[in-house]
């Protein structure tokens, strides 16, 4: 780990990292978004909402990564995203990085004349 920070990943990040990805890697192979969208048999519209919010349905993008050849890839990078994203392997080193408890102690309402 990396000193006393815990590092959790957003959802968001993770998809809109997902989809810099597929738009750098389709603009790398020379394709536009309306092939990869046949070679990949979802819409071309798909292909863009991925690209610009890293959403759309499993199945969709499991065919644009497979149409790019990226499935390895692509499990790979989140694999290193969740490395980074996860949690301290034991309780010991839970406690370590938590902060020591405060006492709070609540006041009491000021009384108003009776």
């Amino acid at each position: 780990m990396n000193g006393d920070v815990i590092q959790i990943v957003r959802a968001r990040e993770i998809r809109l990292a997902l989809g810099q990805r597929i738009r750098l890697t389709r603009q790398r192979l020379g394709l536009t978004q309306s092939l990869l969208a046949s070679k990949s048999v979802v819409s071309a519209m798909t292909v863009s909402r991925l690209e610009r919010e890293g959403q759309g349905a499993v199945d969709h993008l499991l065919r644009v990564l497979q149409a790019l050849c990226e499935l390895d890839g692509f499990h790979a990078h989140v694999h290193g995203l969740l490395q980074k994203s996860s949690l301290p392997q034991n309780i010991s080193e839970l406690q370590r990085l938590a902060r020591p408890r405060q006492r709070v102690r609540l006041r009491k309402p000021p009384q108003g004349p009776s």
